[in-house]
């Protein structure tokens, strides 16, 4: 099983929000010399980060021509612990400049203490920093927290979860490391190139997740770029990639345009960040590394990266086919997003080797990886047709069927259940109704790797703590993950309160607020596992279910 980091989205209408420093300490915002601060980041990570460095912060860039990285910012975060930034051009104010032995190839290392810009395990990702994009990096610790915690979730009995944790479970990855630096860092040149271009997770809600021609296609599609990947014959190589092609016509005609529009998307996006990985391993072969990454466990080298690379194709052909339970949920939006991944990472290798030029169009508006497969192949309605019906006709073909089937009629009860127990599950429920509100603007952020979409109108989101905003002055917040069913025919947001709260919790936190209907101006309630604010509401019981309508008034 997979154990994916959740990324956070905030949407209103898809904006990025700019990080700032908070109540930053000491006083030059340039750095100083003061005496050297410890060092909490796991020093190893900024070696790694640097091996990566050396090859794409130049002009000659071998993973992507014109790429240079030598301006973006790096920051690596310990939460809550210390805050590492480098190569910045106007770095905050608080930070400090690190004068011990570990250095990074052209960029000064500062470094701040107590609060850091992410309170979050895990948030690899890119993001605004003073107003400059720039890679951001979560310690070893932190991303070890996250893959623990996740081992305590697990609902299987402690002696089964300690019999099945192996080294690989805790261990770090070196090569794993590598890549995900130039996988954050591609992210930042992206957003420079085409900042108006990718991913709209929004349109998540009109995926068929559970579709079983379309997740039968999608196998078929992981298979024939297997096949195309692993061959060096020309013949064989064209035989694969336009049943590839021909898997994916088809597959696509079943679905609706947002949902096409969304896989063009995350391939552009995330798909591209993966190939930069695969391309990493092919640049890093035949490379002396650093004297600073022999001492990594794990690391044995860059003679031959061919078991790197064979590893990336081997997770595409698991994901593709449903193989991998991402976050330990097969019927939800997480395995569909993470497939993208590995489809567009195996499109961009397979454009390297039939349209040497495509990566100076990709960042067209209009462009996406399967356009330009098909412009580049070229192939003939006669050899699609029989490409299609040679995919079909593979022996693998009845078993997926039959295999997709079955997930389609389990995600469906899977699904029922969820609902059911947030509707009318043990304990006690909170209900935001905003029916009353004229036209609010509904904000919502969450993971699209935590998205159980029940119908066209209601939405399961789970994974990480959900906030929701109706307006300027109202939102709920929750403290912990607790599945989160958004209603938008009967315009509602509903979920269960801790499980250890009582109704007499409940009241207690209420305090002298009202609980018979009546109006409430400024509503703010700490509630069990969750933080509410309103302009203008009403609160009442109905049985274990605490109703917060809101009133005309907040949506300003």
């Amino acid at each position: 099983m997979d154990r994916i980091l959740p990324l956070i989205f905030s949407f209103l209408l898809l904006s990025t929000l700019p990080v700032t420093a908070q109540n930053p300490t000491a006083s030059n915002s340039k750095g100083n010399s003061e005496p050297a601060a410890t060092l909490q980041v796991d020093p190893l990570l900024i070696a790694e980060a640097g091996e990566v460095w050396q090859l794409i912060a130049s002009p000659n860039n071998p993973i992507w021509p014109g790429w240079d990285a030598s301006t973006t910012p790096l920051l690596f975060y310990l939460p809550e612990e210390q805050d590492v930034l480098i190569n910045h051009p106007h770095p905050p104010a608080g930070f400090i400049r690190y004068n011990g032995p570990i250095q990074f190839p052209g960029g000064q290392i500062l470094l701040r203490d107590g609060s850091t810009f992410i309170d979050a395990d895990g948030q690899n990702t890119s993001q605004d920093v003073e107003g400059v994009r720039t890679l951001v990096v979560a310690d070893t610790l932190s991303n070890l927290r996250s893959q623990v915690s996740s081992l305590l979730q697990d609902q299987r009995p402690t002696a089964e979860k300690i019999r099945d944790l192996s080294f690989a479970d805790l261990a770090t990855d070196p090569y794993g490391q590598l890549a995900m630096v130039a996988h954050e860092a591609f992210h930042v040149f992206q957003d420079r190139q085409a900042p108006d271009k990718g991913a709209n997770e929004m349109l998540l809600f009109y995926y068929p997740v559970l579709s079983v021609s379309n997740n039968v296609g999608f196998a078929l599609e992981g298979l024939a770029l297997a096949d195309a990947l692993h061959t060096t014959d020309p013949g064989a190589f064209r035989r694969a990639t336009v049943r590839w092609l021909a898997v994916r016509r088809d597959r696509r005609s079943g679905l609706p345009p947002q949902a096409v529009e969304y896989e063009d998307g995350v391939e552009f996006t995330e798909g591209l960040a993966k190939y930069s990985e695969y391309r990493l391993f092919q640049s890093l072969e035949g490379r002396r590394p650093g004297p600073t990454m022999l001492w990594a466990q794990g690391f044995n080298g860059y003679a031959s990266l061919a078991p790197q690379r064979e590893k990336l194709l081997e997770k595409m052909k698991r994901n593709m086919s449903g193989e991998v339970a991402v976050n330990g949920d097969p019927y939800g939006t997480a395995p569909l997003r993470m497939r993208l991944y590995y489809s567009g990472m195996a499109i961009g290798v397979i454009l390297d080797r039939i349209s040497p030029g495509w990566k100076n169009r990709i960042f067209a508006p209009d462009a996406t990886l399967t356009t330009l497969a098909e412009e580049a192949l070229k192939a003939a309605p006669v050899e699609m047709e029989k490409a299609l019906q040679e995919a079909k006709a593979d022996p693998a073909y009845a078993s997926l069927v039959q295999s997709k089937t079955k997930l389609a009629q389990e995600g469906k009860e899977h699904t029922e259940a969820a609902l059911k127990e947030i509707e009318e599950g043990p304990g006690i429920g909170l209900i935001v109704d905003y029916s009353k509100l004229g036209s609010p603007k509904l904000g919502l952020s969450f993971t699209p790797f935590g998205i159980t979409v029940v119908d066209g109108q209601r939405t399961i989101f789970s994974q990480v703590p959900l906030k929701v905003t109706f307006g300027d002055e109202c939102e709920v917040a929750q403290k912990v993950p607790l599945p989160l069913l958004r209603d938008t025919e009967r315009k509602l947001v509903r979920f269960r309160l801790l499980p250890s709260a009582t109704r007499a919790d409940v009241e207690k936190a209420l305090g002298p607020v009202p609980a018979s209907g009546g109006p409430i101006s400024h509503l703010a309630v700490d509630l069990p596992g969750a933080f509410l604010k309103a302009e203008n509401a009403q609160i009442s019981w109905n049985g274990d279910n605490l109703i917060v309508s809101l009133l005309k008034g907040n949506e300003r």
